[in-house]
């Protein structure tokens, strides 16, 4: 689903931290102005710093949320793939290559805190964010900045940290970067952000021809 590592400090002219008492009101804010969206569509780019790699990777595509627990997530460029979140799987399917993953979310660790953490956000509730993270906030540029910590050991093996940038006036992230513990960093920018778009339910199914090959077949209950 998507935080540089960078040093924020109260007494940063640039960003404030919140208060303890101001971030309830911050969420209780967010959470009044999402109450009515139900579903997002919007345009992404994102930028990969993989530390195997000595070039960064582009990419663009789109992305579809839909409440309670449906995604879609298309990559375009540099090479096509579709991931899908339906409540209780989710698939990775490539098409050039005709090859895919399928992970069931009850079994899976990283698909079901990716779907988490999306509809975390959707949701705007703090209690449900601070089950797995530590939260700080900050102002910044007429905008509030994220930061969450994970709290489980386990989750913490693959993420370091995570930033989101959200539009105090919409209340919706307008990017989010992540960081892993050996020094990955993706940046993700939202733009062309639609709310409540007509989505169909065959919007988060897919159907794999026959054709494809599901890589992991053999290693679903090894990825807890």
């Amino acid at each position: 689903m998507f935080a540089c590592t960078f040093s924020v400090h109260a007494s940063d002219n640039e960003n404030r931290e919140i208060s303890a008492g101001e971030k309830q009101k911050i969420f209780e804010r967010i959470k009044a102005l999402q109450k009515d969206i139900y579903s997002i569509l919007a345009s992404v780019s994102q930028e990969k710093q993989l530390t195997i790699l000595k070039k960064k990777m582009h990419i663009e595509g789109t992305v579809m949320v839909a409440k309670p627990n449906m995604l879609r997530w298309e990559i375009l460029k540099p090479e096509k793939s579709i991931t899908i979140i339906d409540g209780e799987t989710m698939t990775v399917y490539h098409p050039e290559i005709k090859e895919a993953q399928v992970y069931a979310l009850s079994e899976n660790l990283i698909a079901r805190n990716i779907m988490s953490f999306f509809m975390a956000f959707m949701s705007g509730s703090l209690q449900e964010m601070e089950k797995k993270f530590t939260v700080n906030i900050f102002r910044k540029d007429g905008g509030l900045i994220f930061i969450l910590t994970p709290l489980s050991r386990i989750a913490s093996r693959y993420l370091s940290s995570i930033t989101v940038y959200y539009d105090e006036g919409t209340g919706l992230p307008r990017g989010f970067e992540t960081t892993t513990p050996k020094g990955d960093i993706t940046v993700t920018k939202l733009m062309n952000i639609r709310t409540n778009p007509e989505l169909k339910p065959e919007t988060f199914k897919i159907k794999l021809p026959e054709d494809v090959w599901i890589t992991n077949k053999f290693k679903q209950n090894n990825t807890q």
